[in-house]
């Protein structure tokens, strides 16, 4: 049952990255009900004591319900009161109602919650949220997919991260594993793993004694751009601001602080910009590296909280050296196959498909073209 699904918004502010994974696989099904944004805490100072997020739900009235999150990927009947005595406390003090995401509330766990006055969510589309009258939205019945096929942890974020080194660097698919995970900024076992992956799905082969080569490349590239939107950017956490100024974001490099120049690449549209000179570039992206404090540029570049700004600043991944564009390094331009998925990322109008069609092109079809699978001999 579902009413008044009309004009609502649900407003996630996370805190916790199990929340932030759950929440992200959950906000397909409430999309279903209205419109959804995720807020992502820049310093991910959590505390166990404190919720996992907070969740913020605009009824078609205009009245606000807030509620106390939990995030727990599996709930046992063991677990269900302790989980149910921390959501009490939170909503005693901070008057959150309680919440509680997870990967399946199947009809006995949901029973159970709302036995206890807890509202659900599920990442198999199951809830049950009676934020007042005019939102009552109770869905069950949902059973989890049959479980995917191992393989597919290559398009999952961790997968996602080596995937795009080995289309930017086809011949890391040679390093070792330890310099692989280091320019992907991965754990020795996850390279492992991943790799065997890609193997299994055809996309890494032995195409002469004791050598390897991606192939299929271009297929490989259309799974990361398609993952990189709806996956992999999201745990880069992505922060939105505006210029208190108005300022053009043309100036913006210049005004990066010397402490936060070397661990800073420029993407987006001014990325675009200045290598096809074909753009008036209206936003910029800012891939900063885990050792930059953001804080310094925010406050050196008078910046603004804004979901709508056109600043967006995202924690980059692995070494930077890896991601540096040959050619464009005074500039300090990230690389051309990340700057096209930022182009795409989101409703590109007719003037940034262009610019990536320019980008695409010259600078990552030659790449894809030189696949060992589509050569014979």
């Amino acid at each position: 049952m579902v009413n008044n699904r009309s004009s609502m918004l649900f407003s996630f502010e996370v805190h916790d990255r199990t929340a932030l994974d759950l929440f992200a696989e959950c906000e397909k099904s409430l999309q279903r009900f209205g419109k959804t944004e995720l807020i992502e805490k820049s310093d991910w100072a959590y505390e166990r004591s404190l919720p996992a997020g907070y969740l913020t739900i605009q009824a078609p009235d205009g009245r606000i319900s807030r509620y106390a999150c939990e995030a727990k990927r599996r709930v046992g009947s063991s677990a269900l009161a302790q989980i149910a005595s921390q959501l009490e406390n939170w909503e005693t003090a901070y008057g959150g109602k309680p919440l509680l995401l997870t990967t399946h509330a199947n009809d006995a766990l949901g029973d159970q919650l709302r036995a206890r006055g807890i509202a659900y969510l599920d990442t198999v589309g199951n809830a049950c949220i009676m934020a007042d009258p005019l939102v009552h939205i109770c869905v069950r019945g949902f059973k989890p997919l049959k479980r995917p096929e191992r393989a597919t942890r290559a398009f999952q974020a961790t997968g996602l991260q080596l995937i795009a080194l080995l289309l930017g660097h086809p011949e890391a698919i040679e390093w070792t594993y330890r310099k692989i995970a280091e320019f992907a900024g991965l754990s020795l076992g996850s390279v492992s793993r991943v790799l065997s992956d890609l193997r299994s799905l055809g996309f890494i082969s032995l195409v002469a004694p004791g050598r390897n080569a991606v192939v299929n490349r271009r297929r490989l590239f259309e799974h990361w751009e398609f993952g990189y939107s709806t996956r992999l950017r999201l745990r880069l956490r992505p922060l939105t601001y505006r210029q208190a100024d108005g300022a053009k974001v043309e100036g913006i490099p210049r005004q990066i602080p010397p402490a936060a120049r070397e661990g800073t690449l420029i993407g987006g549209e001014l990325a675009a910009a200045i290598a096809t000179k074909h753009l008036r570039p209206q936003s910029i992206t800012l891939h900063v590296w885990p050792n930059v404090p953001i804080l310094s540029i925010v406050k050196e570049l008078t910046l603004v909280a804004d979901p709508n700004g056109n600043i967006a600043i995202i924690r980059q991944f692995g070494n930077m050296s890896a991601w540096k564009w040959e050619g464009h390094e005074k500039e300090f331009l990230i690389h051309p196959l990340l700057i096209h998925a930022e182009l795409l990322h989101g409703k590109p109008d007719d003037r940034l498909l262009e610019t990536a069609r320019l980008i695409y092109d010259a600078h990552i079809a030659p790449t894809l073209d030189n696949d060992p699978s589509t050569h014979s001999g």
